[in-house]
């Protein structure tokens, strides 16, 4: 690539016939600094010179050395093939369905305020009109923002683009561009209609978007404003009488409600929000109240800053009246378009991957697939939507449609439940008689066994993984049930278990003998060519670790561990001895080898609930634990259900995948909803996977 060949791409974008710039400017573009003969001598810009890519373009420069600036003119002979074929083609109305752009305007309110709102201006209130009344999707494009939504909360800005250097407009094209073709492609329209200054369009957008195979319109090209506003009255006075454009209603379509309806807003600064275990600082963000299917609903939307994927990010968390509904984590383009990514949930809780599986509602924001948009170790596989920090609105709708996605059977929270600032740490419950305690148990237990028969009735068996051949691996060897234990933590169950096959097939065998001898090959196939864990330091050293106890203590055979009928008090001492199994590893795999895989445990009197996040939450929930502390909830167990305090173990955890979710629990249709005390608020301090 020759030094003057970057020249080729700024002078390609250029739609205008005539443009001024700086030596700076024309070196900033270029990459490099101008030879001296460019700044002395005038002939250097002769369109006869080697380095002349301008040339190549139609242009021809005229330098003015002394004031530091040279000026380009477009020949009239010169035609792109990149540029519209003729004026009238370009300045033709569109009909039909397109993305309608509208430019912003200096005149701005004084106060952060929806987009559409913020300007005050006569020719912006002709150009919004114009948009609303063409029952077209329309946008704005911003000087200061690039592409911003009309519901965007934006703060008053004094960035205008015609002041800008050209290099600015350039760069600001590049992104408009990429950002208006991707909503196009999202909306599945193929035309676009301008209505802007020339500041806005002439310096690469009109290009990019033809590029893109758009057709594009820019009916007031060359008009100034007062036959622009007239235009504008022409066209609404027409409109009026008439009937919205065709291929679009004016009704909104969505039948899953009207989205969010902003009522009142403020910019709040710094604050403080109290978890359980933790106090997280916010440095700005915004607070108000919102119309939600008929309702008045407060709402708060922080913005602040967490580590996450190997980087300070930045980071948001949108609150429904009190209770945070929606987190989000910064893309890695963040720098240029200040957005976050948010997961998108099925009603199971689980990540979804598939567009087609998306909750309806969806279709008005923008799905990225996760990975791709943050390129780091532990980086989701799944759709997310990508929102800007500022836009209030398209949060608020996100928050919704999780809400009602995920619990469309939920219990609403009653005002007592709607908190302001903090999540309400409730340290220590009225204790329930223990009667009903017991009634409680007994339904857990019961509903335990009634899922156990009937698994067996249908021939079927308990799976931890998906998938049917890495179940039937952790079945047959007893170190893979082992590492499976050692894997379930801080990630879903169903990844945690399906580790030990899938270490299998990357290093070729799981024997405890060579994964001693060979470590590095443990951990290497822990993080290639995707990360297994999230914990890629801790869980290949307890592996390799629980290799070496199983071959020093019980001769290379971890059947040994659970196969000479120990008590399950016993057995549980023994995995505990293993590094990264402590209580709640320990307590759950007794019950899983006693009750799925057959194994014989004499005295399951001492078997124990696990101390898990899902248990915790069932517990506080329905009155079983008042406070939450592991030693507390063991023994609530051993002495509710002595007979076997274990068994409260399974159960619970799945009544709190299924029903007792964290927020707006499923309380109607759950399984313990006749003996369950309903304390909804104590479980909102229970946090982890």
């Amino acid at each position: 690539m020759g030094k003057y060949d970057r020249w080729n791409a700024f002078f390609a974008g250029m739609e205008s016939d005539e443009v001024v710039l700086t030596l700076e400017e024309l070196e900033e573009a270029l990459g490099s600094p101008l030879p001296p003969s460019a700044r002395r001598y005038p002939t250097w810009w002769s369109s006869a010179q080697h380095h002349a890519k301008w040339a190549h373009h139609g242009f021809v420069a005229s330098p003015r050395l002394g004031e530091g600036v040279v000026s380009f003119r477009r020949r009239p002979s010169s035609s792109p093939r990149s540029r519209p074929a003729s004026r009238a083609a370009l300045t033709t109305v569109l009909s039909g369905e397109r993305l309608i752009l509208l430019g912003c305007v200096a005149q701005k309110r004084n106060r952060p305020a929806l987009a559409k709102d913020l300007y005050v201006s006569p020719l912006w209130e002709k150009r919004r009109a114009y948009a609303e009344a063409s029952g077209q999707p329309w946008a704005i494009l911003s000087a200061e923002h690039g592409l911003v939504q009309p519901d965007q909360v934006i703060a008053p800005y004094d960035r205008s683009m015609k002041p800008a250097s050209a290099l600015y407009r350039f760069a600001w094209s590049r992104s408009a561009a990429d950002r208006v073709i991707e909503l196009c492609r999202r909306l599945g329209i193929d035309a676009v209609e301008l209505h802007a200054g020339s500041a806005y369009v002439e310096h690469g957008l009109i290009s990019a978007l033809e590029e893109a195979e758009l057709l594009v319109s820019w009916p007031l090209r060359g008009m100034r404003i007062g036959e622009q506003l007239s235009w504008y009255d022409s066209v609404l006075g027409q409109e009026s009488a008439s009937n919205p454009a065709p291929g679009r209603s004016r009704e909104p379509t969505s039948s899953v409600g009207e989205p969010p309806v902003i009522v009142e807003m403020r910019e709040i600064g710094p604050f403080d929000y109290r978890w359980p275990d933790s106090t997280e600082h916010f440095d700005y963000g915004w607070e108000g109240v919102a119309r939600i299917a008929g309702q008045r609903v407060s709402f708060r939307h922080g913005v602040g800053r967490r580590h996450a994927y190997g980087a300070d990010r930045a980071r948001t968390v949108t609150w429904l009246g009190g209770q945070p509904a929606v987190e989000g984590v910064a893309a890695d383009d963040y720098a240029r378009t200040r957005a976050l990514l948010s997961l998108l949930k099925a009603p199971d809780g689980s990540m979804i991957r598939d567009r087609a599986q998306a909750p309806e509602g969806y279709s008005e924001l923008q799905l990225v697939d996760h990975r791709s948009e943050i390129d780091a170790p532990y980086s989701r596989s799944g759709l997310a939507v990508k929102l800007r920090a500022d836009d209030v609105s398209g949060w608020l709708r996100h928050a919704v449609l999780r809400r009602d996605s995920l619990h469309a059977d939920a219990v609403a929270p009653s005002d007592a439940d709607l908190r302001s600032e903090a999540v309400r740490y409730v340290p220590e419950a009225e204790a329930l008689p223990t009667l009903a305690k017991r009634k409680i148990a007994e339904a857990l237990v019961a509903f335990g066994q009634a899922t156990t028969e009937q698994l067996r009735a249908d021939g079927g068996e308990v799976e931890f993984p998906e998938d049917a051949a890495a179940n039937a691996f952790l079945r047959e060897s007893p170190f893979a049930f082992l590492v499976g234990v050692i894997c379930d933590q801080g990630i879903k169950a169903e990844r945690a278990w399906a580790i030990p096959k899938e270490l299998h097939r990357r290093m070729g065998h799981l024997d405890p003998l060579r994964i001693v001898a060979e470590p590095e090959a443990v951990y290497r196939a822990f993080v290639e060519p995707t990360a297994l864990h999230r914990y890629v330091n801790n869980v290949p050293a307890w592996v390799v670790s629980a290799a070496d106890r199983v071959l020093t203590t019980y001769g290379g055979d971890a059947g040994a561990i659970w196969n000479d009928r120990p008590t399950a008090a016993e057995l549980q001492d023994r995995l505990r001895a293993f590094d990264g199994i402590g209580q709640k590893k320990a307590a759950m795999a007794v019950e899983i080898l006693e009750r799925d895989l057959g194994v014989e445990i004499r005295e399951m009197s001492g078997s124990d609930v696990a101390f898990d996040v899902h248990i915790r939450r069932v517990f506080h929930r329905t009155g079983l634990a008042e406070v939450d502390d592991m030693d507390h909830m063991v023994e609530v167990a051993r002495r509710i259900y002595p007979e076997r305090p274990g068994a409260l173990d399974g159960p619970a955890w799945v009544v709190g995948r299924t029903w007792c979710r964290p927020s707006f629990p499923r309380c109607p249709s759950c399984v313990l909803s006749e003996v369950c005390a309903k304390r909804i608020s104590y479980g909102d301090t229970v946090r982890g996977v």
